[in-house]
């Protein structure tokens, strides 16, 4: 039990920091809970993101390098939940 807990509170930890930092359009912050929109785009793009890194590691491992990626760096981003930055 205390382990759904524990991730609860990490996960609503970071969704506060995504509220408090993640920047609009117009360069300000995200009005706490009144823009949702806005915090489900950037969790979006984490989940388009990390699975665009995946398959890059899937079949071209020889682009990591390129951008100077170690396989165990992209298994770390890849592993995250869509919440966490």
């Amino acid at each position: 039990m205390s382990n759904i807990l524990s991730g609860m509170s990490g996960f609503s930890r970071n969704v506060g920091l995504d509220l408090s930092q993640n920047p609009s359009q117009d360069g300000g912050r995200i009005d706490g809970w009144r823009n949702p929109i806005r915090l489900l785009m950037a969790w979006d793009e984490r989940l388009r993101f990390r699975a665009q890194l995946a398959r890059m590691a899937e079949h071209t491992p020889e682009l990591l390098n390129d951008v100077g990626l170690s396989q165990a760096q992209v298994d770390a981003e890849i592993s995250k939940p869509f919440w966490r930055r």
